[in-house]
């Protein structure tokens, strides 16, 4: 797994793990390697991706929901809303899953799509829920970088008619799936970082098309808060490998705040 050491000019150092939320658990474990967790051990301050403690849940609500409580049946033309159908038919979870069908569906498109898309990841490693339980008997403070609501308005950028040519992308739901949780996870574990992060904004392109705002702009609030964090006690952070690589990347953001940062494994 890589695992990056950050330094501030005191001299004092802190860590940054790139994470994925597509590893087995088996792998993930041994992954898990004693640099890792002692570089964990040795922090007093653990950060996740999501600050999910500190998060609004009435906010996120707002914000994955259709405006003016519309359902997806009324959001979409005929022939979106048909299409949209065909893939929640001909999904392999269809007939045992929470996700509703589209025509009482109030979520936001992109945000049905993830959630069949994402379903059913009980066989991968959850980094977060891992680190959390090894923290707080170790009596760490715990942060996160991105409070849900935050994480989710964030996509507002995403036009709807970018939503419906993500939908049209799809040709099955499990094919996707299946494809991007293989090759994610066998370009995760033969350390190829840039190639997966080139894989996501591919597959999901209004990544790239939005690529400022969901991505460049969440690396420079971050890395302020790394920093703060870091200038006061060690800090262990566990962030998703997407965003340690790639353009101004979350690694280039503290770079240029003046932090000495290498990759150590």
């Amino acid at each position: 797994m890589p695992l990056w050491e950050m330094i501030n000019k005191k001299g004092q150092s802190s860590f940054l793990l790139g994470t994925s939320e597509y590893l087995p658990k088996d792998s993930a474990r041994i992954l898990l390697n004693e640099q890792i967790i002692a570089s964990f051990d040795s922090a007093e301050v653990f950060v996740s991706q999501i600050d999910v403690p500190n998060s609004d849940f009435g906010r996120t609500k707002l914000a994955l929901e259709i405006p003016q409580e519309k359902t997806m049946i009324e959001y979409l033309s005929d022939q979106e809303f048909t299409k949209l159908t065909q893939l929640r038919k001909n999904w392999k979870y269809t007939e045992s899953n929470s996700v509703p069908f589209p025509d009482s569906a109030r979520l936001k498109l992109l945000f049905y799509l993830h959630d069949m898309i994402y379903f059913n990841n009980q066989t991968n490693f959850y980094f977060d829920k891992f680190w959390m339980e090894r923290a707080m008997p170790l009596g760490k403070k715990i942060g996160g970088l991105e409070r849900y609501e935050a994480y989710y308005e964030s996509f507002s950028v995403v036009e709807k008619s970018e939503e419906v040519e993500f939908m049209n992308s799809i040709e099955s739901i499990n094919l996707f799936t299946d494809s991007l949780r293989n090759t994610s996870q066998e370009l995760y574990m033969k350390g190829e970082f840039h190639k997966l992060h080139s894989l996501y904004l591919l597959l999901f392109p209004y990544l790239q098309a939005h690529y400022q705002e969901l991505v460049e702009e969440k690396h420079s609030a971050w890395a302020h808060q790394i920093g703060q964090s870091a200038d006061t006690a060690k800090t262990f952070v566990a962030v998703d490998v997407f965003h340690m690589v790639g353009d101004n990347s979350l690694i280039d953001e503290l770079l240029s705040k003046g932090y000495a940062v290498k990759r150590i494994q």
